[in-house]
């Protein structure tokens, strides 16, 4: 390295590129985990605080998260419902063909959209005054609040 006037540089543009890469990667993960955790709490708290009936299974097989990025999927969940019900099928299938058209809507930057993929999910709620995802998604966004701030705060001690 020239040595210019009294300071003398200790990185080259490329040594500079590949900490902001790394940087960039680093963050990126971070954020997916993040995203991740919050899709799995959601996901966990609305199957198991729901205190309606399910009878047919639909309505808690249809409960499901998908993160997106760039309009891309990057992860998601999906599942058959543990407890009662006839025909557990019909509501993930309801939720992930929702899914799919909410992910068309989100074609820049990350995203997760958590959701109860039935039509009548809002009934129960309104109607019935039981909560299918409105807990769940206040703890998610609460979630999402605290640990940003954490990763934030260890973003900046580095």
């Amino acid at each position: 390295m020239t040595k210019k006037g009294l300071f003398y540089p200790i990185w080259n543009k490329k040594k500079i590129r590949k900490i902001f890469e790394d940087s960039a990667l680093l963050a990126e993960v971070r954020i997916v985990n993040m995203l991740q955790r919050t899709g799995e709490e959601f996901v966990k708290v609305a199957r198991l605080s729901g205190q309606y009936k399910d009878h047919t299974g639909n309505l808690r097989s249809s409960i499901g998260y998908v993160i997106v990025r760039d309009g891309k999927v990057i992860d998601r969940n999906f599942q058959l419902s543990e407890k009662e019900g006839t025909d557990k099928v019909t509501g993930m299938r309801t939720a992930q063909q929702l899914a799919s058209e909410l992910i068309k809507e989100y074609s820049k930057g990350y995203v997760l959209i958590g959701m109860a993929g039935m039509k009548y999910a809002v009934f129960v709620e309104a109607m019935e005054n039981k909560d299918v995802v409105s807990y769940a998604a206040n703890r998610a966004e609460d979630f999402i609040k605290e640990y940003s701030r954490l990763l934030f705060k260890r973003l900046n001690k580095k």
